[in-house]
């Protein structure tokens, strides 16, 4: 499924998704350590380890500061390759993590889940 939560369908697919995301940027950073935008994904993705280890549920508060995904937007939208992928798992990384649904509730996700009937 390619949903609201992209490759993400459960909380055993966000630890994976998070695990390959976590390598492209290390990969990335031993290439360019000074790179400051791989840095700071870098460091959230650290953080979003940290708060859901041994099936922890992140707190709002820690869901609320993570954003990954606007990084994502702003700085990886229109590359190709290794950054383009690694883009895709920082948009569903964030999404996830931002919504921390329920396995059900993620694999059953769309995007038109979000769209407003009315419209």
């Amino acid at each position: 499924m390619a949903g609201l939560y992209g490759e993400i369908n459960s909380k055993l697919d966000y630890q994976r998704v998070l695990r390959e995301a976590t390598d492209i940027v290390t990969r990335l950073l031993a290439r360019t350590p000074s790179n400051a935008t791989m840095q700071g994904i870098n460091k959230q993705l650290a953080a979003m380890k940290r708060w859901t280890d041994s099936g922890r549920k992140p707190t709002e508060i820690e869901r609320r500061n993570i954003d990954v995904g606007l990084i994502a937007a702003r700085e990886l939208s229109d590359e190709a390759g290794e950054l383009g992928e690694l883009a895709k798992k920082l948009f569903a990384l964030n999404n996830y993590f931002e919504d921390w649904p329920t396995d059900a509730e993620a694999a059953s996700a769309t995007d038109e889940d979000f769209f407003d009937e009315d419209d």
